[in-house]
């Protein structure tokens, strides 16, 4: 028998009415190396099991009494539809109905029964290697995309802080504060590499503005406002989760709890949580840090400010996040990191 070590940690889920069926797949399966293998007995059960697990391979029994087989099919296409995730029909009909039915609902490949083993398992081992291709494929976009982005916050950053440590900074302690507060991971994910294009739109401030040495006139702090609209036009018009969410936050992230903030004056939960929280992260960091137009205040005055600004300028449960000990730890690991 053909041995799959390769793939021993891929899930495959097989959907068959007849309890003998199930039994011989998966021990076939299990003794061919497959190690992570789930069995559902309807539509129903297999449906809540794509929906609690993603499955990298399904194998489906094309008559399942009276229920629809094809709803499977659909189910997945539609919940994973950024995927591709094949899905090999087991059938002994092979009437040219069946098949059309079959690939119009979504199904990858057929397998007749009674099907021969040693061909039923390399159709596995083939599927599951051009699915692992498309993982790999989707990574490397993915890691392109994102270094692009962080080229594109580092290039705005460059304006005004040549060492491009504060967007790094940004990301990292926004990242801690969403777990705090109990964000999924794929959230944290977005959240650490949206938050560093916070400021992304001060690429259409004038340097004179940017720089300047002294408090703005009232007529340059309007101009200096308007870099959160600009960031929102930059990233706008993309479909990828980060830039939504960086989006979001060029626009909010000054904004305030009061609703005395710009650009659109949001008062509490109308400002996105994304925007609440980088609120916080990019004060706290702008004030402990040089300006051009003043020296760093102390971590200890930093924290005052944020304590005396709670349910003011910011959210209250976001400056309680930051102050979680789990935060400090974040913070001081940011500052050791800055002073190597």
């Amino acid at each position: 028998m053909l041995k799959s070590q390769r793939y021993h940690d891929s899930i495959i889920l097989i959907v068959d009415d007849e309890p003998s069926a199930l039994e011989f797949l998966s021990v076939l399966l299990r003794e061919a190396g497959f190690e992570r293998v789930l069995t559902a007995s309807s539509v129903a059960e297999a449906i809540l099991r794509l929906d609690s697990a993603r499955p990298d391979l399904v194998l489906l029994d094309w008559h399942l009494g009276a229920d629809d087989s094809a709803n499977v099919i659909r189910h997945l296409r539609m919940t994973h539809a950024d995927e591709i995730i094949p899905v090999i029909v087991l059938t002994a009909d092979i009437a040219p109905a069946i098949r059309h039915s079959a690939l119009a609902a979504g199904a990858s490949d057929f397998l007749n029964k009674p099907f021969d083993i040693t061909e039923a398992l390399l159709r596995i081992r083939n599927y599951l290697e051009m699915r692992r291709l498309y993982q790999t494929r989707e990574r490397e976009l993915e890691l392109a995309r994102l270094e692009t982005l962080e080229r594109l916050a580092r290039a705005a950053e460059y304006r005004d802080d040549t060492t491009g440590q504060h967007i790094i900074r940004v990301g990292r302690l926004s990242e801690q504060i969403g777990r705090v507060l109990g964000l999924d991971e794929e959230r944290l994910f977005e959240l650490r590499h949206a938050a560093p294009l916070h400021d992304v739109g001060k690429i259409g401030v004038p340097d004179a503005i940017l720089r300047k040495p002294a408090p703005l006139t009232r007529e340059e702090w309007a101009v200096m406002q308007q870099h959160t609209e600009i960031g929102a036009r930059i990233l706008e018009g993309c479909t990828n989760p980060v830039v939504l969410m960086a989006r979001t936050i060029a626009l909010t992230h000054h904004e305030r709890w009061d609703g005395a903030g710009y650009p659109q004056g949001l008062r509490g939960e109308d400002i996105p949580l994304w925007g609440r929280i980088v609120a916080v992260v990019d004060a706290y960091d702008a004030m402990t840090n040089d300006r051009p137009y003043r020296p760093a205040l102390s971590h200890e005055q930093a924290i005052e400010t944020l304590r005396a600004e709670r349910e003011k300028q910011f959210d209250p449960q976001v400056v309680d996040a930051f102050l979680d000990p789990a935060t400090f730890c974040t913070l001081r690991g940011e500052t050791t990191e800055s002073d190597t």
